[in-house]
């Protein structure tokens, strides 16, 4: 004897909602209208690129103090602590590099091993271990004088006529113990006979090299005449030997209060702000000299506060309070977006040279450009932001800490 048919019965789960779907965290939309597809809120959780969610891994305290930043080099762990810029050799041990800087957010680059950083105050470099400063002074020629005459006839000029004075022409430069020439000093001018045999010149010591350049006289070209030992303020300086041609005309210092830097196209690239205009001014290097600026004509300058410079598989990629540019090798400026990026460190870039960045709208990349969060999260930009690409436990992942909260764009309401 068979059995009735009977229709099973129901348990609770049997009727719950089946997640047929994950699409990860998304407050775009309502919540009702995201149902069980889709998070609202994620906190300390990781999603991964397969919808995967796990736990967050935490962190232990490696080494506490005042730190401002942090820069790996070479496998080196560098950090300022307190003004004091060290190398971090384990949690208990340092070896301090220099101290006494005062800048709060710091902006670093790399450049054939060696890490240039500026804060808006300080500049310096890592170089082998050592740091040195980025911005070298032009010295100033306090003055100059007739050392020794001249025992030959004054030169004939003007067709023959002979003439006992002429003008002479100086200037000054330092020179590192590592190669790199400052600015030069304002031109000294000096009536004397054009036969004059050697001059005096004083220039305030540095702790470096000092070069002395002149003219012929009467002359525009200026060739190297001197080079002081360190810390020696009098120099003498013999026209006759005069070989090498000065050829840094017009270069001045790294400008004062830059607060981002970026290493592109043989040059490194500075951003100076001016609040009272809110206006930056992008400064150039000259070519692999990348403490000597041209002040005339190498710079542009555009609206905002230029908080994201970065150079990418296409160029130069600048972010501003206001837009995203793109500068390309043929000297095009492309605005991408017109929305910009926080103040702080914006952006990373990967092992393809992809731009990946934060701005008030989210996580974009570049180029070519696409935002990668717009249209499924919002988020408080923040006020401050810095941004970093990390591997990890066979993710690579676009980790941003924001300072502050701001108004997230384009989130919708709990209903």
């Amino acid at each position: 004897m068979t059995r009735p048919w009977r229709k099973p019965r129901v348990t609770p789960d049997d009727d719950a909602p089946k997640i047929r779907e994950f699409a990860g965290l998304v407050n775009t939309v309502s919540e009702k209208d995201v149902g069980l597809r889709a998070l609202t809120i994620a906190d300390n959780i990781l999603i991964s690129d397969s919808k995967k969610i796990r736990t967050r891994p935490g962190k232990t305290l490696y080494r506490a103090g005042a730190m401002r930043t942090a820069y790996v080099l070479g496998g080196a762990l560098y950090v300022v602590d307190g003004g004091a810029l060290q190398r971090v050799l384990d949690a208990a041990t340092v070896v301090p590099l220099t101290s006494g800087l005062t800048g709060t957010d710091y902006c670093w680059d790399e450049v054939n091993g060696e890490a240039y950083f500026v804060n808006g105050v300080d500049a310096g470099i890592i170089r082998r271990g050592v740091y040195l400063p980025l911005r070298l002074p032009a010295p100033v020629l306090a003055s100059v004088t007739v050392s020794s005459a001249g025992t030959a006839p004054a030169v004939p000029f003007n067709f023959g006529a002979k003439y006992t004075s002429a003008l002479w022409r100086f200037c000054a430069t330092y020179e590192t113990a590592d190669g790199r020439e400052s600015p030069p000093s304002e031109i000294y001018e000096l009536a004397a006979p054009p036969n004059t045999h050697g001059f005096r010149a004083t220039v305030a010591p540095l702790g470096v090299r000092t070069n002395v350049y002149v003219t012929e006289p009467d002359g525009t070209v200026f060739r190297l005449a001197a080079t002081s030992a360190v810390g020696v303020p009098d120099i003498t300086v013999l026209p006759s030997s005069a070989k090498r041609e000065f050829t840094q005309y017009n270069t001045f210092a790294l400008p004062d209060e830059v607060d981002q830097i970026a290493y592109w196209n043989a040059r490194m690239w500075v951003a100076q702000y001016f609040a009272s205009e809110d206006q930056s001014v992008v400064w150039k290097s000259r070519p692999f000299a990348y403490h000597l600026y041209d002040m005339g004509s190498d710079y542009m300058v555009l609206p905002g506060r230029v908080a994201l410079l970065l150079w990418n598989n296409q160029g130069l990629l600048i972010g501003t309070t206001q837009a995203i540019y793109q500068h390309t090798d043929d000297g095009k400026l492309d605005m991408l977006v017109n929305y910009g990026v926080l103040p702080g460190v914006a952006g990373d870039l990967d092992a393809e040279s992809m731009a990946y960045f934060w701005t008030t709208r989210g996580f974009c990349r570049a180029m070519p450009f696409e935002n990668l969060t717009e249209k499924q999260v919002g988020m408080p930009p923040g006020l401050r932001a810095n941004t970093r690409l990390l591997y990890l436990d066979g993710m690579q992942q676009l980790v941003t800490v924001t300072q502050g909260g701001g108004t997230p764009f384009n989130a919708r309401s709990a209903l």
